[in-house]
């Protein structure tokens, strides 16, 4: 009952405060009629699990690894929320029994065409990488064909986000090809271990389709200062947070697999290009300059400088009403969070609790010193908060075009010189073929 409430919180409010945009695509691809096994790759602690299931219209279930199941209160939070603990190796070969338990939990849930998502690499890591997949997917999914005949179908998912620890950057979903496990039954009938192999294959190409990979870490520099160029070349919707297109996550994709290829085929030209964007990200920082000035003109500006001088009253008054859920969450996150693996996580949940007490205080206060004016006020307090980050966003994108026009009058080389390298820059990307 829990998980189903904080579905109606969640996803419509504070998925859309916490991130500026939420790229969800190619559901349609789902056989929700099905039951289904959901195979992610993992970044992000549980909020991985609540993002995938967010949107599907039945509830999501999925697991995680024991250890968080220990206190008492964790305990009973993670249950109310559908996720059930795997005991791995490294829990102690003493426990790894009690899976039996979790797996027959699985198997009813899918036996009422239930879903679950499973994280296959069984470790979460916030790197542009994916790890080597375990058996015990590929074991449920087996195990649920051979007790019950349930003819569950496995879906790869991929989850990409811009950065996964920060408040208010972006995350990419997209769907892959589902395939029936009846597909490789004959496979496994044969040959148990083959059987495991062919699932974690098949699975693993599936996620190397959707997931944004940098093989070598080497790259990962050069990677994020190319995929900030992507971004910036793209404009969308201001207001807009979730988007069905997978546009943004093919672009992306793009540019890193480029990447990837230039990397195996020609070390010379991946390390020219390194120096080349070096030398752009170098000469935008002594300039206190940005690459989205460079990468388009805004529309409309002059309404966005009257908007953050008109609006600056609303901001403050919606600041000031909404101060404590938005200094709170990041306090806390930055005091007790050392892992960041877990800082969306813990800041997204207490974000969700703190304005779960904190808006009924302000009604009733509001209603008893105020009175109907006060309470019905009261009511706009979350809009006004919404609004204080687009009013953020806007202030700061005008101060940097402000920074860029007077650089383009008082160091007109400078800019002009910036805007060589970056089209050259891009050229030698749109030029890349991999073959």
């Amino acid at each position: 009952m829990f998980s189903r409430f904080l579905k109606y919180i969640v996803p419509p409010f504070t998925f859309r405060v916490f991130f500026r945009r939420i790229f969800y695509s190619n559901l349609k691809k789902v056989p929700l009629e099905k039951p289904l096994l959901f195979v992610g790759n993992h970044q992000n602690s549980f909020v991985d699990g609540i993002l995938v299931g967010s949107y599907l219209p039945q509830p999501i279930h999925f697991t995680m690894r024991a250890d968080m199941f220990k206190k008492p209160f964790a305990r009973f939070c993670l249950r109310e929320l559908n996720v059930a603990p795997v005991y791995r190796i490294e829990e102690g070969l003493e426990n790894v029994h009690k899976n039996l338990e979790t797996f027959t939990g699985i198997y009813n849930i899918l036996r009422k065409n239930g879903n679950f998502i499973m994280f296959s690499e069984g470790i979460c890591v916030q790197e542009k990488r994916l790890q080597k997949l375990r058996k015990g997917t590929a074991r449920l999914a087996f195990g649920a064909e051979e007790k019950f005949g349930l003819d569950v179908n496995i879906v790869p998912v991929g989850i990409n986000y811009t950065y996964p620890a920060q408040f208010r950057k972006e995350v990419m979903i997209n769907f892959h090809d589902p395939f029936s496990i009846k597909e490789l039954k004959d496979i496994y009938m044969k040959s148990p271990a083959r059987g495991l192999l062919a699932f974690n294959e098949k699975c693993d190409a599936g996620l190397r389709k959707e997931v944004i990979i940098i093989e070598d870490p080497k790259n990962d520099w050069l990677a994020e200062q190319l995929l900030k160029m992507e971004r910036n070349n793209m404009i969308l919707p201001f207001f807009r947070w979730r988007f069905d297109t997978d546009d943004r996550r093919k672009a992306e994709k793009s540019v890193a697999d480029k990447i990837n290829f230039l990397a195996k085929e020609s070390p010379e030209e991946i390390e020219a290009l390194r120096e080349k964007v070096k030398n752009y990200s170098d000469m935008l920082a002594s300039g206190r300059l940005r690459d989205e000035n460079f990468a388009r003109r805004l529309n409309l500006g002059w309404l966005r400088y009257l908007a953050v001088i008109a609006g600056f009253p609303l901001f403050l008054a919606g600041y000031i009403s909404n101060l404590l859920p938005f200094i709170i969450p990041g306090s806390v996150c930055d005091k007790l969070i050392r892992d960041k693996r877990f800082y969306s996580s813990v800041y997204i949940s207490s974000g969700t609790v703190l304005y779960l007490i904190y808006f009924p205080l302000l009604l009733i206060l509001a209603g008893v010193f105020a009175g109907w004016t006060g309470f019905l006020l009261g009511l706009l307090v979350p809009l006004a908060g919404y609004m204080v980050l687009f009013y953020q966003e806007i202030f700061r994108e005008r101060i940097r075009t402000l920074r860029f026009s007077i650089k383009s009058v008082t160091s007109k080389s400078l800019v002009d010189d910036l805007t060589l390298k970056r089209n050259e820059i891009q050229s030698i990307l749109d030029n890349i073929e991999i073959v």
